[in-house]
């Protein structure tokens, strides 16, 4: 049986954790389009972060507001065989998170989240613990 794309991107970090394999496996690409919208494709999605209009968009249906965004979250996770890989997410409320991308590499995931905080004019929170 085939899982739904957004339920084994949802599903993923927990499979790789137990058995050493993402169901989906992480990557994120940010790229600059015309300096009005930065463009950041994920295993997530394609999310556009539209600077004239201050809207976060997914795959083209609009998503947020860059006013309800109140950081970008960097948080670990344990991966398979001793990996860690890196989640960014946008948060809105406690209830109201929006993961836009993981990486293993936690360079790649620091830029990115810096980027999207000047962007979307908001700070970087590094979520520690161990989940």
């Amino acid at each position: 049986m085939k899982l739904p794309h957004r339920l084994a991107v949802r599903l993923s970090p927990l499979v790789e954790a137990a058995r050493g394999e993402p169901l989906v496996e992480p990557f994120a690409t940010l790229t600059e389009r015309s300096g009005r919208r930065l463009v950041l494709s994920s295993s997530h999605g394609e999310f556009t972060f539209d600077r004239e209009r201050s809207l976060v968009l997914l795959d083209g249906a609009e998503l947020a507001t860059f006013d309800s965004v109140q950081s970008v979250d960097l948080a670990a996770f344990p991966g398979g065989l001793g990996k860690k890989s890196w989640s960014i997410t946008l948060y809105r409320s406690f209830l109201d998170r929006i993961t836009v991308a993981r990486t293993y590499d936690d360079g790649e995931a620091s830029v990115i989240a810096a980027r999207l905080s000047r962007v979307l004019g908001c700070k970087v929170v590094s979520l520690v613990g161990v989940r």
